[in-house]
């Protein structure tokens, strides 16, 4: 530990691995506003090797544990595993899952190594039947036994981990998730110097940004960029993320040339500069089947951005009233329609709508040090 943290509450959080993912960028951004003299903040990891992020926690005073990868597998041994980590390191009084259904492995080893304080963090809202979401659908339900704390970033998001009884009942604390909207606020100097870093000239541009998992949807946009180039329209859809799903983004590849129109893609992988990259859109588009409360559709607005967003994404989401909702069965004409509309919206500086809509890091990191702060000192005195 450092030396600043000897006094903090020492909180242990729950990742995959610390890499540019919604759920790690939201995380990160607490970090980065988080006083490490009041509260330390280390991440467990259930990978052997170095996220992207992890050199940056480690500046601010924090540590990252790396440990075996957690399967279906390995799921029951991993309980136990976990159990024997909290109990070579018993400072951690808070353990803080945000891993949605893995959150029940994680309660339940804290709760058999004595931790007191347990929180369970739902930042998704799986409706899609899948083999794989049937199976989570089964994994989640121990978290409900073991956490101590409920957290979720939307309702349903909550329903989905907690179930609507423990909704109802006001046992599931919504924290939304909040971005540094300082950072996205729309810019038309930027815009001019991105778009010309972009090369895309006169051409409206579609922007997504997600890592490329089979609930983010991406093929579903080369859909409508065809659609809207088949009318005579000059579009440019640029897609942001990384491959976490293999075969994924080569798939969207192969399907982009199949319909004639991989000129008109450009995929820029993972990036570090997303917030700049948004100055140089016309229109963010997420057709994703599900999500829990996605932090791309809220950085798209504080940059002003028209979206067009599938409406099975949770309605928190929606803060602007340009934030337009479309189902996705049988619809490609109607998103390019309605990204044609969209085309005539006045983008201008969403800043204060996003704040006072309380999606502002800075007030929510301060939310959450206070709650460490509370809930730490009453574990300590178990």
């Amino acid at each position: 530990m450092c030396m600043k943290c000897d006094n903090a509450i020492k909180v242990l959080v729950i990742v995959c691995q610390m890499n540019r993912g919604g759920l790690e960028s939201r995380l990160m951004d607490i970090i980065r506003h988080n006083d490490y003299e009041r509260v330390c903040i280390d991440v467990f990891s259930y990978r052997e090797s170095p996220g992207i992020m992890d050199d940056e926690i480690v500046s601010y005073g924090g540590k990252v544990y790396y440990n075996p990868p957690l399967t279906l597998k390995n799921m029951f041994w991993y309980v136990r595993y976990f159990k024997k980590f909290l109990e070579r390191y018993p400072e951690y009084k808070i353990v803080h899952a945000h891993q949605d259904a893995w959150c029940s492995v994680f309660c339940k080893g804290a709760y058999l190594a004595g931790v007191p304080v347990r929180i369970a963090h739902s930042r998704t809202a799986i409706s899609k039947v899948t083999v794989g979401n049937i199976a989570k659908n089964i994994i989640k339900l121990p978290a409900r036994k073991y956490a101590t704390h409920y957290f979720a970033v939307s309702e349903l998001a909550g329903e989905w981990l907690f179930g609507k009884k423990n909704i109802a009942k006001g046992k599931v604390e919504i924290w939304k998730n909040a971005i540094d909207c300082e950072n996205y606020r729309y810019d038309v100097e930027k815009r001019k110097r991105t778009r010309a870093e972009l090369a895309v000239g006169n051409k409206k541009v579609l922007m997504h940004v997600g890592n490329f998992t089979s609930p983010k949807n991406q093929a579903y946009l080369l859909d409508v960029l065809k659609c809207l180039l088949d009318r005579g329209k000059e579009y440019v859809l640029i897609l942001i993320g990384g491959e976490t799903e293999e075969g994924l983004q080569e798939k969207s590849r192969v399907k982009a040339k199949d319909l004639g129109i991989e000129e008109s893609v450009k995929f820029l992988g993972s990036r570090s500069d997303v917030n700049e990259l948004l100055q140089g859109a016309d229109i963010f588009c997420f057709p994703s089947f599900f999500e829990g409360l996605p932090g791309a559709v809220l950085e798209a607005q504080a940059s002003g951005l028209p979206c067009i967003i599938s409406e099975t994404i949770t309605k928190e989401v929606k803060v602007l009233s340009t934030t337009k909702m479309l189902p996705l069965k049988n619809s490609v004409n109607l998103w390019a329609e309605e990204i044609e509309k969209s085309n005539d919206i006045n983008r201008h500086d969403t800043y204060e709508e996003m704040v006072s809509a309380g999606f502002d890091i800075k007030q929510m990191a301060n939310e959450l040090m206070r709650f460490y702060e509370m809930i730490g000192e009453q574990g300590n005195a178990l």
